[in-house]
């Protein structure tokens, strides 16, 4: 059976479509699942509570407005 021109260029192009979207399906099945394991190895320990995250950002904010070097108190002022 002859086949024509057109035919053979509809096939190849339907075929392709076929392996592209399968190709797409597998490519979302393994984002979904790295997504999902990584999710799961997000613990409380490697992300602390609110309040010790605030904390520390506090504990920072005060070392930057009133010094490190000397007790963590105010600036001494020259005489």
């Amino acid at each position: 059976m002859y086949l024509s021109e057109d035919y053979l260029v509809f096939e190849l192009h339907h075929r392709g479509e076929e392996r592209l979207n399968r190709e797409l399906e597998q490519r979302r099945r393994i984002a979904d699942r790295d997504a999902e394991s990584a999710a799961a190895q997000v613990t409380d320990v490697s992300r602390p509570p609110f309040l010790v995250r605030w904390r520390r950002r506090l504990a920072l904010s005060t070392t930057a407005v009133f010094g490190a070097g000397h007790g963590g108190g105010p600036a001494p002022v020259a005489s």
